[in-house]
């Protein structure tokens, strides 16, 4: 099978195996929850329940407020404790919902299987939107939106990349639920009246690849097939994928629609087979714990609002002191700064670095080698883009596209005076926005 790639970027060490063939398990039913009312791009959603209120599983918490947002659900039964302001795991000050677990698990929705492959492509976008699906691959763009583009599709790809180092979730998920993801990916290419769908998996998850090609061949629909990608980081970018599979360019500023494409990771298209064709709403997901601090890392199924801490202490606890706890993966990944925190849709992995692993390196000048240039997958001047960041001089840092940066950090991973590259362009880029 031919393996298909996109220009630069770097080769960076996995650790994998540190949880690649773990057994999957369902994590502990929580006490409580802290269910977040922002998990999305766009507005959060306005708080529906009050304090004492029951809830079920499944019942809606958080109603989307307009168009760009989307709906939130409870995870567990129970009763609502508290409604309060926290920090999320992807850095927003959000408001939440606290639940306190009754034990019965009562959920408010059927659980009768539906032929969704009869709903029409509009029906679909409504489970879609009822289910408070969202991308949960990082991104968390609200997938009604994605699902109703205003400009034609004709292929729709599952991006099964994961090329973060450490996080497994999704190559066990293919793994575990190939059959499910590949009929949500049908849904996904007749809502969207495509003409095929793809699913592109990286070379390093061989078992992932062998599974679904059997998978597919049993199920024999012609208009879905697989693409293998070499392993190279940030393949999992969705530009990236596009280049790679099918050699198309998103211009600068872009969507992927304006090239004929929608991409999804392969948890939201697992997401939205369950919300399809078993009415379920999007409260749980499958999380990797791992790291080499953590005694066992593993993935788990986890209940949305579980705290990290509990997470981490199923996974046996820590082994040596953490360094370091970071919701996502190293390369861009957000640093975290309570065990408390709790997970959220676009929470795939948490990251516990040991001291020695979290110590800041020794910041040396430039040395004008041009490493971060020749890596760079978008092919801007990250050196270029930094220097003018961090001297204030925003008008030039447009000048350089600061815009078309994706913040994968490949430039900051590959420079020998260890430059903090991607951090000064991040700041740029905050400035500029608030400028405007």
């Amino acid at each position: 099978m031919e393996k298909v790639t996109f220009k630069r970027g770097v080769h960076v060490k996995e650790y994998k195996e540190l949880s690649a063939d773990s057994q999957i398990f369902s994590s502990n039913m929580p006490k409580t929850v802290t269910i977040p009312l922002a998990q999305h791009i766009g507005a959060p959603s306005k708080c529906i329940v009050k304090k004492k209120d029951e809830v079920k599983v499944g019942q809606l918490i958080g109603e989307a407020n307009g168009q760009f947002s989307a709906n939130i659900h409870s995870s567990v039964s129970g009763v609502v404790k508290d409604i309060l302001n926290i920090q999320t795991a992807s850095g927003r000050n959000a408001q939440a919902v606290v639940i306190e677990t009754d034990g019965l698990d009562e959920k408010c929705y059927g659980k009768e299987v539906i032929d969704a492959f009869n709903l029409s492509k509009e029906e679909i976008v409504a489970k879609i939107k009822e289910a408070g699906i969202v991308g949960m691959g990082g991104a968390t763009f609200p997938a009604h939106i994605k699902y109703t583009p205003a400009k034609p599709i004709d292929t729709v790809i599952v991006n099964g990349a994961e090329c973060e180092p450490f996080v497994t979730c999704d190559d066990n998920l293919l793994r575990l639920k190939s059959e499910n993801i590949i009929k949500g990916l049908l849904l996904c290419v007749k809502a969207v009246d495509a003409k095929e769908g793809i699913l592109a998996i990286e070379d390093n998850k061989t078992k992932a690849i062998e599974v679904v090609s059997e998978k597919l061949k049993e199920l024999n629909y012609d208009n879905i097939r697989i693409v293998t990608l070499k392993t190279k980081y940030p393949q999992g970018d969705e530009k990236r994928i596009i280049d790679a599979v099918l050699h198309r360019k998103v211009p600068s500023g872009g969507l992927p629609m304006d090239v004929g494409v929608n991409v999804s990771n392969v948890s939201t298209v697992n997401a939205i087979y369950e919300a399809c064709f078993l009415n379920k709403p999007l409260y749980e997901r499958y999380i990797t714990i791992t790291g080499h601090a953590v005694k066992e890392p593993r993935n788990l199924l986890v209940r949305i609002g579980t705290s990290m801490r509990e997470l981490i202490e199923q996974c046996g606890s820590t082994k040596e002191p953490v360094g370091k706890l970071i919701s996502g993966g190293p390369m861009m990944g957000i640093s975290q700064q309570s065990f408390d925190t709790p997970v959220e849709k676009g929470t795939n992995c948490v990251l516990l670095l040991t001291k020695k692993e979290a110590e800041p390196p020794v910041i040396n000048p430039c040395i004008r080698c041009g490493k971060c240039v020749s890596v760079c997958p978008v092919g801007l001047l990250p050196l270029y883009i930094a220097k003018n960041a961090t001297a204030e001089k925003y008008d030039q840092c447009e000048s350089f596209n600061i815009k078309d940066c994706i913040e994968c950090g490949s430039c900051s991973f590959i420079c020998p005076a260890k430059r903090p590259l991607v951090e000064s362009i991040r700041f740029g880029k905050r400035q500029l926005k608030r400028a405007k």
